[in-house]
């Protein structure tokens, strides 16, 4: 924009206005395209929001024979992890049964 702009006021038609429309429009479309870009990656960060807060944050495991649920964080060596459907692996484990 700013290339096309010098162009034509240092040519032979400076004192004319339209020259300067090819300019003004690329600059247009760039602040547009921008405008664009901001508002589709906050989107995305809105989103990517969501989708952190629907991660698991708590998993059932075997303690003392019982099935406590706890959270990922807490889960420790000796801990036998109860997985079900769509469950999300918290840990390296050893599968026992599957």
């Amino acid at each position: 924009a700013v290339a096309s702009i010098t162009v034509n006021a240092t040519g032979p038609n400076k004192g004319d206005v339209l020259s300067y429309t090819t300019g003004k429009a690329i600059f247009v479309i760039v602040i547009l395209n921008a405008g664009i870009a901001a508002w589709t990656e906050h989107k995305a960060g809105d989103a990517l929001e969501a989708l952190s807060k629907m991660t698991q944050a708590a998993i059932y495991v075997l303690r003392d024979g019982l099935e406590v649920k706890v959270d990922v964080p807490a889960v420790v060596r000796g801990d036998v992890v109860v997985l079900g459907t769509g469950d999300v692996v918290p840990a390296d484990i050893r599968l026992i049964e599957a």
